[in-house]
């Protein structure tokens, strides 16, 4: 782990205060319930391991995956215990190696009783090797990138050229269908219009349901590009000459 001298709290918990071993195991079963909660949670994935600190053992593990049991010593390094220390008492996430080689990722919080002495340290162990195995295995199955349509499958199927199309607008201004203005609404109109797609039946229902819009709000947008581009068309000829 990352810590070390702190065991040395018991020697100061007997003198000056005469705590007892049963009444701090008391405070520390309280924690019991979160353990095993967190490894419901995650079954197989998540360890977790409370130890105490008055004693150097473990007082309690959920999930071990790790060669360790009940009563078997802490073996905490505490040598950093107060750099490593945040204000909010916990420390990491930080990296560690289990027997079997395979890599973990911890954090650790300090427990500390009703006076403030610190009598456990509560640490969740999440072994990374499967779970990056399967994030690269969705990448790879989410990867579209290199995957190319062919346009004739795309052209005889017009939902999914008009999907294509509204996905490829959106993508490019970085919008949301949530987000995006009546402008925007007319390029892309007038881009499904190129395409053909209203020349299919049903294809003004689909396309208003898409972008989140009436029937009749699809007919003026069309209205509207046709009207832009006819405007631009004039502007460009007129500049040209």
């Amino acid at each position: 782990m990352i810590f070390r001298n702190i065991l040395g709290v018991k020697k100061c918990l007997d003198k000056k205060y005469g705590l007892r071993k049963n009444v701090l195991m008391r405070d520390l079963n309280h924690y019991i319930p979160i353990c095993v909660a967190l490894r419901r949670l995650m079954p197989n994935t998540l360890e977790i391991v409370l130890h105490d600190l008055t004693s150097g053992k473990v007082a309690y593990i959920e999930n071990s995956f790790s060669p360790r049991k009940i009563g078997d010593d802490s073996l905490l390094d505490t040598a950093n215990y107060e750099v490593e220390l945040r204000s909010d008492y916990t420390i990491g996430p930080y990296q560690k190696s289990n027997s079997d080689g395979s890599k973990i990722k911890s954090v650790s919080s300090l427990i500390k009783d009703d006076e403030g002495i610190a009598i456990g340290l509560l640490c969740i162990n999440l072994r990374v090797n499967a779970l990056e195995a399967a994030s690269q295995i969705l990448q790879e199955i989410v990867s579209i990138a290199s995957i190319n349509v062919p346009a004739p499958i795309l052209k005889n199927d017009w939902r999914e050229l008009a999907n294509s199309i509204i996905s490829k607008a959106l993508g490019t201004r970085k919008l949301s269908l949530n987000s995006i203005r009546r402008s925007d609404r007319i390029d892309i109109v007038r881009e499904l219009a190129a395409a053909e797609v209203f020349e299919a039946r049903g294809s003004v229902d689909y396309v208003a349901e898409a972008l989140g819009v009436s029937r009749a709000n699809i007919y003026e947008l069309l209205k509207s590009s046709r009207e832009n581009t006819v405007t631009e068309l004039v502007t460009k000829n007129g500049t040209a000459s």
